[in-house]
């Protein structure tokens, strides 16, 4: 249900023209088209939270709800792969604002567009010369600072929808907008590999979803439903019995067949519940956490399963509020306090041993916000937004541009410059080591790869010999301004080449290529006009090739 005041239509605050024609059910000032939409979105969480769209077994964890997921065929890969690795999801549901989470506080056109909800320039905690997070995100500052904590800027998709469970759909399925699927891209890829999944199903689950969220990310095209539950007392019950309900105990009638069959699917489906007592019972938290609720309470729980071993490699969590047609600079900053919080505590939990190199985090929101304010002090569904990924194995740095705030797509919204899918592909290839064919047998479509990793951390699929006599050293300072410096050595005297390529594999500069001596070099690089971000530096000699990322800041 919409709790939001209602406003009147969005428009140019400094004109009486309407910028655009929105879609039924997107603003507030659609009234009960709009209330509608927000009745059939909560439904469908409500009825997800409870398990009856979703895969796997869920019960009750403490305060929180636990789904456990085994059906993923693409789950059942990463588990025959022998992969330690694991992915952290964070929804943030609702449509975050991405303009006032990634500040472009030197834009004078940011602050004409929202007069009333705008972050001032002297709050914001400085990423580069133009860009800065939120006065809340102080942990998000630490984390980039420490190079553990990466920024991509622009992230959507073509011809976005702006109705919550449809954009959430297309995120969840890495689908096209016009084409939503009813898989989940973690979900599809080896349904075909390993039909024999469901009669081979290992003793841990291969992924959770903690707390009410979104099933579909994990469904396959086969698929058990679950149902979740408030407490333990039901485990203890499995754990005795072997069964939660009795399934004979129904009335002999078409209701009572259809709630021995649910009976019968929570019983399969709680095979997990001792494998995730054990990981709980065995892991620890080794940093206090702002709260044992909400997002920081899930997170104190994925760590201790993580660190107890369980063996899953994904995780799933969501925070809720982000929808904020009105009062948006009150209720936005909580959201980011609890948000910086939750995910700071939960990083240095993992760094306290080590965890952090096997664990990476990804937020994603169904979509951004419009550019300008309503008239309730808050901003309707938009487009593009920025996302944030952490651990200690990611580049670091800023990735992608700061949509123009002038320049807008046909609709009146922001236009992106990433897409999502293009990040899916390089998990999957880079962090979980999936091959090229698998990951474009999942990922529909051709999409650019965006290099989130430190080249140490790439999992390489392809047969390659580390270069024994050539050695990148280090470049300093890194991150840099406008100039650093390149230390490396060769044992030979040979020709070298170094090159320095965006994100995506362009050349955008050639530092060196020349006949060097063998022993140790430092080369000045002067970075000229390139824009902030993160880069890949490359040294090709005859005897190889070292690669290293460098974040530039200014």
């Amino acid at each position: 249900m919409c709790d939001h005041e209602h406003s009147p239509h969005q428009s140019n605050p400094n004109s009486d023209e309407v910028l655009v024609a929105h879609r039924e059910g997107e603003c507030i000032e659609h009234g009960e088209k709009h209330a509608q939409a927000h009745v059939s979105w909560s439904r469908r969480q409500f009825l997800e939270g409870l398990g009856l769209a979703a895969t796997g077994s869920a019960f009750g964890f403490g305060t929180s709800t636990v789904r456990a997921f085994s059906t993923s065929p693409l789950l059942q890969s990463l588990s025959r792969s022998g992969t330690d690795r694991i992915l952290v999801l964070v929804q943030l549901s609702g449509g975050n604002d991405g303009l006032n989470t990634v500040v472009p506080y030197s834009d004078p056109e940011y602050y004409r567009i929202r007069p009333a909800i705008s972050i001032s320039p002297n709050s914001v905690l400085k990423l580069s010369n133009d860009l800065g997070l939120h006065p809340s995100l102080t942990s998000f500052d630490r984390l980039y600072k420490d190079g553990v904590m990466q920024v991509l800027n622009g992230v959507g998709y073509e011809d976005p929808t702006l109705s919550h469970f449809s954009s959430t759909d297309v995120w969840l399925t890495g689908d096209a907008s016009d084409h939503i699927g009813s898989t989940g891209w973690l979900g599809r890829y080896l349904t075909q590999e390993y039909p024999d999944f469901v009669t081979q199903a290992p003793t841990y689950p291969l992924a959770l979803q903690l707390g009410n969220g979104a099933p579909l990310l994990f469904q396959g095209s086969t698929s058990r439903m679950g149902i979740a539950f408030p407490n333990l007392s039901l485990l203890a019950q499995f754990a005795q019995d072997g069964v939660l309900f009795d399934e004979g105990f129904a009335p002999s009638n078409a209701f009572g067949s259809e709630l021995s069959f649910m009976r019968s699917v929570a019983n399969d489906s709680f095979q997990f519940a001792d494998s995730i007592q054990a990981a709980s019972n065995k892991g620890s938290n080794l940093v206090a956490y702002p709260s044992r609720t909400g997002l920081s309470g899930n997170l104190a729980i994925t760590a201790k399963l993580i660190r107890g071993r369980l063996g899953a490699n994904i995780y799933h969590l969501n925070l809720g509020g982000f929808d904020t047609h009105s009062n948006q600079l009150t209720r936005h900053q909580s959201l980011m306090q609890e948000l910086s919080g939750a995910i700071g505590a939960f990083m240095d939990d993992l760094k306290a041993d080590g965890w952090d190199k096997e664990v990476l985090v990804m937020t994603f929101s169904e979509f951004g916000r419009r550019i300008y304010q309503n008239g309730s002090g808050g901003t309707d569904h938009g487009t593009s937004a920025p996302l944030f990924m952490f651990g200690g194995g990611v580049a670091g740095g800023l990735i992608g541009a700061q949509p123009s705030l002038t320049q807008l797509a046909p609709g009146g919204n922001m236009n992106y410059s990433i897409d999502f899918r293009g990040l899916y592909a390089s998990i999957l290839k880079d962090w979980f080591g999936l091959e090229q064919t698998e990951v474009e047998s999942l990922i529909s479509g051709s999409f650019s790869p965006i290099s989130i990793l430190d080249s140490s951390f790439v999992t390489n699929t392809e047969p390659w010999t580390e270069p024994e006599a050539v050695r990148l050293l280090t470049t300093y300072p890194n991150p840099f301004q406008d100039r650093t410096m390149i230390d490396f050595e060769i044992d030979r005297s040979q020709a070298v080449q170094i090159a320095l390529f965006d994100v995506v594999g362009k050349n955008v500069a050639t530092v060196l290529n020349r006949q060097l001596q063998a022993g140790r070099h430092q080369i000045p690089f002067e970075a000229g006009s390139l824009p902030s971000g993160t880069y890949f530096l490359r040294v090709t000699t005859s005897q190889g090739v070292q690669t290293k990322s460098l974040s530039m800041v200014r």
